[in-house]
């Protein structure tokens, strides 16, 4: 029989604890970079869709419209470089985006025939991104028959012409008091960018006149794109003026704003934003107000017009020569939903509410 003296005792318990340690910060340290891999896959999944009953689509149902045309994610900086290098030749990984923070049945309806138009009519971009907060699945069960009856029109037209659905979640602005916006919709929602060059926000309502004249907006002109020192075009760009998100300022956006993801980094997102230089001939003109399509000669019409609101905030039909085209095509769309009604998504006096409270305030 061996004696273990109490030294011997002390020195096996303490390898014996240290030993336990060691394999418990092991199983920690797997454990968390499994969950960090996880996290990762999921920041880079692509946006899902909504199925036609309003739940989110599986990726493996249907995959991303990028990865169908063999777009690597930029991960590495070769992959920034080629990124950079086909949007400069034009054939660069770029989206059209139309967004609403209102629930607003027409708007709705405008939007779904602005992606219409570019699935039937041959665009060279092939990403169409429909931007809306989270609540309005949510709360679905509390929404208007108009509201429920053009989601759902949405929903199925965004299987029929290709639109990602993008919820945001809305909440790091509402919970503190604070309305849901356009800039704070873009503000939350510009993760989303992470997988293209860039991503081109029309205002609707509007319309479409020439696709090929809009995909000119994004093809013709070489792009600001993610900062680089070695290319001017990225920081001293003729067609494109820099022009920042101001969320805590501006509750609606430019009718026309260019985004670029340059840097995501502990899940904050540094977005580059831009407006077209309207002074430069041959390009300012590519997307306009109702006034540029009175022109007589096609030729020199806008590829897109977006329309102005009167001041109840409904779609402005006086100088507007484009308004009776846009209904007829409206209803086409949403057949048999009331356009001409006076709702706008929700109770019209809390239609102002809560914008005085915007100062200050940055999502």
């Amino acid at each position: 029989m061996v004696l273990l003296t109490s030294s011997t005792v002390s020195v096996i318990l303490s390898t014996g604890i240290i030993c336990t340690f060691t394999i418990l910060l092991f199983l920690s340290g797997y454990i968390l970079q499994q969950q960090s891999v996880r996290s990762i896959q999921h920041a880079l999944r692509p946006p899902d869709p909504l199925s036609e009953h309003g739940s989110p689509r599986s990726p493996f149902k249907r995959s991303s419209p990028l990865l169908e045309r063999g777009v690597v994610l930029p991960g590495t900086l070769p992959d920034q470089q080629d990124s950079q290098q086909e949007a400069s030749q034009g054939t660069g990984n770029y989206a059209y985006l139309q967004l609403l923070s209102t629930p607003d049945p027409s708007d709705i309806c405008s939007a779904i025939l602005f992606f219409k138009t570019l699935s039937t009519n041959n665009t060279a971009i092939q990403d169409r991104l429909f931007m809306y907060p989270q609540e309005w699945e949510d709360q679905a069960h509390q929404q208007s028959k108009p509201v429920s009856t053009a989601l759902s029109m949405l929903r199925a037209a965004s299987l029929t012409y290709g639109i990602w659905l993008l919820p945001i979640d809305m909440t790091a602005a509402t919970s503190k008091g604070y309305s849901s916006t356009d800039t704070k919709l873009m503000r939350l929602g510009q993760i989303q960018f992470m997988n293209y060059d860039s991503v081109l926000y029309l205002q609707t309502p509007g319309l479409i006149l020439d696709t090929a004249k809009l995909d000119a907006v994004l093809l013709d002109r070489p792009l600001p794109l993610r900062h680089d020192k070695s290319r001017p075009d990225s920081y001293n760009n003729e067609a494109w003026i820099p022009m920042p998100l101001r969320a805590d300022r501006d509750t609606t956006l430019p009718p026309v704003y260019l985004v670029t993801v340059n840097n995501i980094a502990a899940g904050n997102v540094e977005a580059r934003g831009h407006v077209p230089n309207v002074a430069l001939p041959g390009f300012g003109s590519l997307v306009a107000g109702p006034w540029a399509a009175a022109a007589a000669d096609p030729a020199t019409q806008p590829g897109y017009v977006y329309f102005e609101r009167d001041d109840d905030g409904h779609v402005r039909w006086a100088d507007n020569p484009l308004f009776g085209l846009w209904r007829a095509q409206q209803a086409e769309v949403c057949e048999g939903l009331d356009l001409d009604g006076a709702y706008r998504g929700g109770d019209d006096d809390d239609d102002d509410d809560d914008d005085d409270d915007d100062d200050g305030y940055d999502v």
